[in-house]
């Protein structure tokens, strides 16, 4: 009895294991992919099988068979799927019934929840293949199981109890274990049947990437989860300069990352494999063998199993080191295109605003020349009436005269600016006294200040020392009074107040005033030129707008600053500040004294030659000169003075203009002094620039004399040259 037991089970068990090898052979490949009559065919297959079991009972006590139909159909509907189990349901459950007996109703039942709770399982339980599936097998036969002790009530009344008692065993013991080894056995055959698959897959993907990857000017890597090196390509070596077996299996990121990013990337890398996402597109710089920077753009991809776990990274990279330098050169051409655009927008702006000052300013010029020139024109043309009288003529004289200075400070502050502009300016630089600097320019102004009903102020430290600086006296003057003028100008009451404080290093020199004060937008553009005649003020309107600008040019020149805190409506304070230096001795004065002039009869009997070609200027010279000399000879052109000079040797003197038709005064002198090196030849000229008095030395000229000429130089001039003449 117990020997046919045991060989009923192993019958049992055979057909189980054929339903085993059915599922891996016909099943497992393209199980989502089947059509509906490969289905059909399986499930014909599984109800066979089924019948066979049925057919091939094994008997546990007389009169009780058992057979393994629940525990195939119940696994048939876990892996196989609804088609093929519900066949399989449909075909036993008719041979049952065809079977017959007391057990019938019992065995169809069977075979229904059977199937039906392999499907429930399979549909509410997708996961179970990975979550515990031997608890899950083992669950699953037993729910089977107990149903099928369930389904002995439809057995008669009679049979119930006794086959309850006769099968509790084998269901516990033998049929729900057995569901589950059934499961287990088919669920290896799945993974191994996939792992195998997938090691072919990737086997082929691997060899196909290698074929493509070895391919073309990229460079291609395979690293592992840990950062090791698993594969790269001969581009990525020849590249970097190393050996294939220096580096594979070493960590990609302690060789080729530079230090300073490398545990930076090195994490982004670790978290990308965490999550299971990297980033697809990621440019970095890796080094070389011999340390040289290469930009590569990686394009990235996460590699997974088909457990869906991360086994590694495959990137492939684009040699971008010379597109990143012609980018790197690219931007800094943009840059300096970019600042040579903003210097051009500035310049033109500066040349558009510099225009557009240039037209204010020539306005203006218009009519500050036209000003003193009327005030000329009109009382010179009212000194021509019969019955004027003395003091009329004196005070229409003085109103010419006034005009006239005008006239020539607007002139020397054009030149001056021209100086600035042209760089010839020179630095004169002697030792001086400025508090008697100070004390002249108070002198100078006091009258003109009071008179005009304001408190003048001069500020001097210590007023009974002397103060020995080292200056250009003549530069640093001009400041003050430029300073002083605009002070007067703009100041109709109060007081005007200036004077300086020692400082460390350097003298800071102010001019103060109670004036209408400047707009805090003007201030720091007052000290550019031709600014003042864009200050909507009335009393901007006499000047030419240049006084801050030479100032400051002279400041600068003088090795100082200049600056103005000023409020509207309140007054304005000027600084400058000069260089100091304690140690020096006191050897100039900077009020020139006089040369002590002979009597003007001393001089007399001279020849002299007038070179002009203006009339004017020479009707003017000659009735200087009448008083010393016995004849005077004209001449308007450089050729006929070197000619009157040749045919005249006894001439004692000759005033050369210097711009003359033909040829001009330099070189009419170097002619001259080809054959007369004794005459004293005297140039004269209207430009008052910088190496002037040099160039004209330079050519054989005595001395030098600027126009308008003082009538008080002239004399001067006469005094050096002929004292000892009779």
């Amino acid at each position: 009895m117990k020997d046919s037991i045991i060989i009923e089970l192993l019958q049992n068990t055979a057909i189980l294991l054929a339903f085993a090898l059915l599922y891996e052979n016909f099943w497992i490949n393209n199980e989502n992919s089947k059509s509906i009559g490969a289905k059909i065919k399986i499930g014909l297959i599984l109800s066979g099988i089924g019948v066979v079991l049925m057919f091939t009972p094994w008997s546990w006590v007389p009169g009780i068979v058992f057979d393994t139909r629940s525990v195939m159909i119940t696994i048939a509907g876990l892996f196989f799927g609804p088609i093929p189990t519900i066949i399989t349901m449909a075909i036993t459950s008719i041979i049952r019934l065809l079977i017959g007996g007391d057990g019938r109703w019992m065995g169809i039942a069977v075979i229904i929840s059977s199937g039906t709770i392999g499907l429930l399982w399979r549909s509410f339980r997708p996961n179970w293949k990975t979550k515990k599936p031997y608890l899950e097998l083992l669950t699953l036969g037993i729910l089977v199981h107990i149903a099928m002790a369930l389904c002995t009530f439809l057995l008669p009344s009679d049979k119930i109890l006794s086959t309850l008692k006769t099968i509790a065993l084998p269901l516990i013991f033998i049929y729900s274990p057995s569901t589950m080894l059934l499961g287990v056995i088919m669920l290896r055959q799945y993974k191994n049947k996939k792992n195998r698959w997938a090691k072919l897959k990737l086997d082929e993907s691997e060899r196909r990437l290698t074929q493509v990857l070895e391919s073309g000017n990229i460079l291609s890597l395979l690293l592992n989860k840990d950062g090791s090196i698993k594969y790269c390509n001969n581009y990525l070596l020849q590249i970097t300069g190393y050996a294939q077996k220096e580096i594979m299996g070493k960590n990609w990121f302690e060789i080729f990352i530079p230090k300073d990013i490398k545990d930076e990337i090195h994490q982004v890398f670790s978290n990308s494999i965490n999550s299971k996402s990297l980033e697809k597109n990621y440019e970095i710089m890796i080094l070389s063998k011999s340390g040289e920077q290469l930009h590569i753009s990686w394009y990235n991809t996460v590699l997974h199993s088909d457990s869906n776990e991360v086994i590694g990274v495959a990137s492939i990279g684009v040699n971008i080191t010379r597109r990143k330098v012609y980018e790197r050169k690219l931007v800094e051409k943009n840059n300096e295109y970019k600042q040579i655009n903003r210097k051009l927008i500035e310049a033109k702006e500066k040349a558009e605003e510099s225009e557009r000052l240039k037209s204010a300013f020539l306005a203006n010029m218009s009519h500050e020349i036209r000003t003193p020139m009327n005030g000329i024109l009109g009382f010179a043309d009212l000194l021509k009436e019969p019955d004027l009288l003395i003091d009329q003529q004196q005070q229409y004289i003085q109103v010419i005269e006034k005009s006239g200075n005008r006239m020539l400070n607007i002139i020397d502050d054009i030149i001056d600016m021209s100086k600035i502009e042209s760089g010839i300016l020179q630095v004169n630089s002697e030792e001086l006294d400025i508090n008697e600097i100070i004390d002249y320019i108070h002198i100078f102004f006091k009258s003109e200040i009071i008179d005009k009903g304001i408190q003048f102020v001069c500020k001097i430290p210590v007023p009974s020392k002397k103060v020995i600086i080292k200056t250009d006296g003549e530069k640093l003057a001009s400041v003050l009074v430029n300073l002083l003028k605009n002070a007067i100008k703009f100041t109709l009451q109060g007081s005007i107040e200036f004077g300086y404080e020692v400082k460390e290093k350097h003298l800071e020199i102010f001019v103060k005033d109670t004036g209408i004060g400047i707009p805090i937008a003007k201030q720091e553009v007052i000290f550019e030129r031709f600014i003042q005649v864009d200050i909507e003020d009335k009393m901007a309107q006499q000047g030419a707008g240049l006084g801050l600008a030479i100032s400051k040019a002279y400041v600068g020149l003088l090795g100082g600053e200049i600056w103005v805190a000023s409020e509207v409506g309140q007054g304005s304070v000027f600084y400058f500040t000069i260089p100091y230096n304690t140690e020096m001795i006191a050897k100039n004065t900077f009020v020139k004294i006089d040369i002590d002039l002979k009597d003007e009869n001393q001089i007399k009997n001279l020849k002299i030659l007038i070179a002009e070609d203006d009339k004017a200027s020479a009707m003017l010279i000659e009735i200087e000169l009448e008083k010393f000399t016995s004849e005077i000879l004209k001449a308007s052109t450089g050729v006929e003075v070197v000619e009157i000079c040749r045919n005249n040797p006894d001439i004692d003197l000759i005033l050369m203009d210097i711009k003359m038709p033909i040829i001009d005064g330099y070189e009419a002198t170097r002619l001259i002094r080809q054959f007369n090196k004794n005459i004293i030849i005297i140039a004269q000229t209207a430009y008052s620039l910088v190496g002037d008095r040099e160039k004209s030395i330079e050519s054989g000229c005595n001395d030098y004399i600027s126009k308008p000429i003082s009538k008080k130089k002239l004399l001067e001039l006469m005094h050096v040259y002929f004292n000892n003449e009779s």
